[in-house]
């Protein structure tokens, strides 16, 4: 690795005072990003204007409830944590990417179809690092697209 990727860390804490409600739905926000959880209120995820936007108003809203927060531009000090974190999100895009492959060959109707490539969409969002697996999964939906077609236009 010539230059070392660019990450952004979120470090927070809720008020202790406020419901655990306020919490859940901080850890969904943080789970539908994607994050990489370095520790308890510490996340990482790959530099980018939309998840440094995503962060900051994340942070904004812990403020608001009357915690703490605060977001970091950063890079990797080793090449181990480096590595680390890059198979960290290729791996989780990995798995739902193989998996997707696996639902669109089982798939026999085009409207279930169109409700896994909107799923696709969402995984794609959080594909940070571009996944060489994202152009298979495509091959494969346009493949069972014109398959299913073909079975209907013989019906």
């Amino acid at each position: 690795m010539d230059e070392k990727q660019k990450w952004i860390m979120l470090t927070y804490k809720p008020p202790k005072a406020k419901t655990s409600a306020a919490k859940v739905a901080l850890w969904r926000k943080l789970k539908k990003l994607g994050v990489y959880q370095v520790q308890d209120s510490v996340c990482v995820l790959p530099f980018s204007e939309k998840n440094m936007e995503d962060f900051q108003w994340i942070s904004a809203e812990v403020i608001e409830i009357g915690g703490e927060a605060s977001v970091w531009s950063i890079k990797s000090l080793s090449p181990e944590t480096e590595r680390e974190l890059r198979d960290y999100f290729i791996n989780q895009t990995n798995i739902q990417y193989q998996k997707m492959m696996i639902d669109c060959a089982e798939i026999t109707d085009e409207k279930e179809l169109r409700k896994l490539w909107t799923l696709f969409h969402r995984i794609k969002a959080q594909d940070y690092l571009k996944s060489p697996l994202s152009v298979e999964v495509k091959a494969v939906f346009e493949n069972r697209m014109e398959e299913l077609s073909n079975m209907e236009i013989k019906k």
